[in-house]
């Protein structure tokens, strides 16, 4: 069940924030009770989280137009063609702030191709599961690890810094033509305004 695998998750976290404070010295070398064990790995964990926002915050600050630069599919997937002609996906900032709670997110291996349209991961949610499915035909070539450790990213920073994968394209082509069946963003924003609540986001 999702709920009994974020409680193991959280409790290994604590044990790892733990070790660290013994192998760091912390506040003290050795704390005298669990109970003030236990307080200092969780105050170095919140204090790691803390300064992961003010990182994100100003990731934010140098890309406040990055969002305009992109294309969107009907799926709330977002895409980004990078320098090196690769493309870039993640989740929409619409889709991103329906899905709260967020257990985990899978993807296929680096190396399995992937189609169009056709599902490469999965978001888990404790309600339910959103697939993730490709904007463009082509190789994943990329995923992004910070996602593995800390999903919730995603509703923090969906364009930035919770990148989901890199696909490389089967060939040019093709890639114009997939690309142009995709939105620019004032389309998408027209079209999610017509939505409410999407179909694919749980309903």
């Amino acid at each position: 069940m999702p709920k009994k695998w974020r409680t193991v998750r959280v409790r290994q976290e604590l044990v790892a924030a733990a070790k660290r404070t013994l192998e760091t010295g912390g506040s003290r070398a050795r704390p005298p009770s669990l109970s003030e064990f236990v307080s200092e790995a969780i105050r170095l964990r919140v204090d790691e989280l803390k300064q992961r926002r003010e990182k994100i915050s100003e990731k934010r600050a140098e890309y406040p137009m990055i969002h305009e630069r992109l294309l969107y599919t009907t799926e709330h997937m977002w895409v980004a063609v990078t320098p090196e002609g690769n493309v870039r996906v993640g989740l929409s900032d619409h889709a991103q702030m329906r899905l709260k709670g967020i257990a985990g997110i899978w993807t296929n291996p680096i190396g399995c191709e992937v189609k169009k349209e056709e599902s490469f991961g999965v978001i888990e949610t404790w309600m339910f599961m959103f697939d993730l499915y490709s904007p463009v035909s082509g190789k994943i070539i990329k995923i992004n690890k910070v996602l593995q450790d800390e999903p919730s990213t995603i509703n923090e920073d969906p364009h930035q810094i919770a990148w989901i994968a890199e696909i490389k394209p089967n060939n040019l082509i093709r890639l114009e033509e997939e690309l142009r069946d995709l939105m620019r963003p004032h389309q998408y924003k027209v079209w999610v305004s017509k939505l409410g609540r999407p179909r694919s986001l749980g309903t």
